[in-house]
């Protein structure tokens, strides 16, 4: 972390500090953190970094005075801008550049909590905050938006969810300029998924079995029983590619996937060399069915442990127990049968796993430490319980 980053963390967290425990004593609902303005270099880097055109609703999550959302309106032409600020003054004063920039007609500003706001028809979503409330903000972004959509932040990152993109954009005029983060929301890529294709004695059964963490895709590829390892997986929203490589006596063989996810359903082409049939054909690939819904059992250091994993409104919760003690798993993700979890207790653990059946298979592990193998099974009376559902529920 570079001197300049540092000075202004500990300056916010200072000032943030301060004034949740002015919060903490009554009165109105304060600010998280106090307002520091984002130079206009900074501003125009995210928005060119998010690609912001004529078909974007822009949100600022804590606005202050509105310069991010009234420059994607007036510079890059976005169909609409939101800011959101709890503070009344930011508020006023957000409107008053808004109407002397001509662009009050496209932009909105609204004092409330962003923690409670509906960003949902967001297309790109701006950050200023501190960490820990980037981190506190997470779920909600992958809640609310859609694979594809973008979000860009001054400063600040989005803990162990690597950006897209990191560019340092130097100052100007006695201002220190800063850093700007990118990151695209990833699909759904998680799970088993099978297909067929022609191959150079007949139609060949494909399994792809993938893992997930954020954007970051990893799995094997079986062809007729013969399973080895994907390369340069890639997931960039809902598009999909992958390789597959074999040696070859003169050069290698490889087939490259190219494809689009929608729901249980990946959509697109594959280029075969060297790899018979040689040249390009669709594909369609059906990813298996799962049911997340019920409750995981495991042990944790011979205590057990139990995941209940719910759906209310097309969204996934959990909550987990480890013997008598509930703890809250607010950082909890689904992507397609896989899932992902971060529990607070003795340190921090990271979950990972996609489900199998009636198991779910993955791994476990401490900041900085090599994830060990972690297996959960399905209470048995948990199947088609509570819910009504009989049947596997689609991931």
């Amino acid at each position: 972390m570079s001197d300049r980053r540092s000075v202004r963390l500990s300056g916010l967290w200072m000032v943030g500090l301060l004034v949740a425990c002015v919060a903490a004593h009554g009165g109105e609902r304060k600010p998280d953190v106090h307002y520091v303005p984002t130079s206009p270099e900074v501003v125009a880097e995210m928005l060119k970094m998010a690609g912001v055109g004529t078909h974007d609703v822009v949100y600022d999550l804590g606005c202050g005075d509105g310069r991010i959302v009234i420059t994607a309106v007036e510079k890059f032409g976005a169909r609409k801008g939101v800011g959101i600020d709890i503070d009344p003054q930011r508020i006023k004063e957000s409107i008053e550049n808004a109407r002397r920039a001509t662009v009050g007609e496209r932009v909105t500003f609204l004092r409330q909590d962003l923690f409670d706001t509906d960003f949902s028809d967001a297309t790109v979503v701006s950050l200023y905050l501190l960490p820990e409330l980037n981190l506190r903000l997470r779920p909600a972004l992958f809640r609310q938006l859609r694979p594809g959509d973008r979000i860009v932040s001054h400063d600040f990152d989005m803990d162990e969810w690597e950006p897209d993109k990191t560019v340092e954009v130097p100052g100007s005029n006695g201002d220190g300029g800063g850093t700007a983060y990118y990151w695209m929301l990833p699909g759904t890529a998680a799970g088993t998924w099978q297909w067929k294709l022609p191959g150079a004695e007949g139609e060949q059964a494909y399994r792809l079995r993938l893992r997930q963490r954020f954007q970051t895709v990893t799995g094997t590829l079986e062809i007729d029983g013969k399973e080895q390892p994907v390369s340069d997986a890639k997931l960039l929203g809902d598009r999909l590619t992958f390789d597959l490589v074999r040696e070859a006596k003169e050069e290698k063989a490889r087939m490259t996937f190219a494809g689009r996810i929608v729901g249980n359903a990946l959509r697109g082409r594959v280029e075969s060399k060297n790899w018979p049939p040689v040249g390009k054909r669709d594909w369609t690939a059906e990813r298996d069915p799962v049911n997340l819904v019920g409750a995981w059992r495991w042990t944790v250091d011979e205590t057990p442990a139990t995941l209940r994993i719910q759906s209310r409104d097309g969204r996934r919760y959990a909550g987990l127990t480890v013997g008598q003690q509930r703890i809250s798993v607010p950082q909890f993700y689904v992507w397609g049968s896989g899932v992902y979890f971060l529990v607070d207790r003795d340190g921090r653990k990271t979950y990972e796993g996609v489900v199998e059946g009636d198991r779910i298979v993955g791994t476990v592990g401490g900041d900085g430490e090599a994830g060990q193998a972690w297996t959960a099974e399905r209470e048995a009376k948990a199947a088609g319980k509570g819910s009504g559902q009989t049947k596997r529920e689609k991931a």
